[in-house]
């Protein structure tokens, strides 16, 4: 049993479903990809169990096959072949196969493809189709704030919401910050939300750069996302874990808005927290802003230093003092696609919100709340 294929092919092919193959797991058969042979074509095949991904291969074969091969081997040999050098694959008896090139041969012990994992059924007529371009672009804008403590299940995935009739919202939550994105789709078909894990999120971020339609959705207990260009399918399980309440936190009103340039400021951000020390309490690299009549003061200590730095802003208020996590701030600001933010706070201990301008053309429907950390007494008196 053989088949023929471009060296190039092969290696891509492979290369889109390396992160779902588990390397660490007391189940070799995890370790290894699938290779069987069907009437279109060979069949690859990956899974960890929660997250599966299948991908189709244009290749030339006169009989069947189904084998287990080690994925990171494989994956490196392909990649070490010429883009379009055709090379034979063949599988030889005890489940070894062999690579033949024009001027080598390579022999890999792999594993009955019997044993691999079955793959769960779903339906194409539950997906909807989206572009690429505009999935892409929201789970950038949210991913950041999934929650990475695996012990909060409702926290640890992106929920996927449908709101009305065409407008899909997709939703992240650490309990220490919230950010949610909405986009109008044409033909959006949720029968229900959704909760989908970090890995299938972080994923299928990869593959969306491989093709510039999807379709995606709901299929039982399963999130399904499909490139049909590619004859790719990924599925996932599903988080079975009620997602918070989130426009709890949603400030409906504050009393001080600041208007401010989004470059400046992720500039002045990452310069002072340069400066910055973990805060024991709150995590990450402690900043504190300093809100006064047209400038917003930027302060950060060391105790080998410190940082300071002033920005021009559009506020009239009283003086307030905040502190907060540096990297809240900036993964928002590296995406956030404005020219300026707004800022929006009624005092230090609440949800503070940071959201394009209300001119600006990405503004529509993209919003994120960071609660303020804690700062020392004589700073929250002022």
């Amino acid at each position: 049993m053989k088949f023929k294929i471009k060296g190039g092919e092969f290696s891509r092919k492979l290369g889109m479903i390396q992160g779902v193959v588990e390397r660490r797991s007391t189940m070799p058969i995890l370790s290894h990809v699938l290779m069987s042979s069907t009437d279109r074509g060979m069949l690859l095949k990956a899974t960890d169990l929660e997250n599966t991904v299948t991908v189709l291969c244009d290749v030339q074969s006169e009989e069947e096959f189904s084998m287990a091969v080690p994925a990171g081997i494989l994956s490196d040999l392909a990649r070490e072949m010429r883009e379009e050098e055709e090379i034979s694959v063949k599988f030889t008896e005890n489940n070894w196969i062999e690579v033949v090139t024009s001027s080598g041969s390579f022999r890999i012990a792999g594993l009955s493809g019997d044993d691999f994992p079955s793959m769960p059924e779903v339906s194409p007529g539950d997906l909807f189709s989206v572009s690429s371009e505009s999935l892409e672009d929201m789970v950038s804008k949210t991913v950041f704030s999934i929650s990475d403590d695996e012990m909060r299940k409702s926290l640890s995935g992106l929920f996927f919401e449908k709101r009305g009739d065409q407008v899909l919202r997709l939703v992240a939550t650490d309990g220490h910050r919230l950010s949610f994105v909405d986009e109008t789709l044409e033909g959006l078909h949720l029968a229900d939300d959704i909760l989908v894990p970090k890995k299938a999120v972080m994923e299928i971020r990869k593959l969306l750069r491989l093709s510039k339609n999807v379709r995606i959705g709901g299929s039982g207990n399963f999130f399904v996302f499909e490139l049909p260009d590619e004859n790719l399918i990924f599925t996932s399980r599903l988080i079975e874990a009620d997602f918070p309440d989130y426009m709890q936190v949603v400030p409906v009103s504050t009393k001080n808005m600041v208007r401010v340039n989004s470059e400046q400021l992720l500039l002045a951000l990452r310069r002072v927290s340069l400066f910055s020390a973990d805060n024991v309490k709150g995590g990450g690299r402690f900043v504190e802003m300093v809100f006064d009549k047209g400038r917003l003061l930027l302060d950060a200590h060391l105790s080998t230093g410190e940082g300071k730095e002033s920005i021009p802003v559009e506020y009239s208020g009283e003086e307030v003092r905040l502190g907060f996590n540096f990297t809240y701030f900036q993964e928002v600001l590296d995406v956030v696609g404005s020219e300026e933010v707004v800022i929006g706070f009624s005092g230090h201990k609440n949800p503070v919100y940071l959201a394009p301008c209300e001119d600006s053309k990405k503004q529509e429907g993209y919003m994120n709340v960071i609660m303020p950390m804690e700062l020392d007494t004589k700073a929250q008196g002022q």
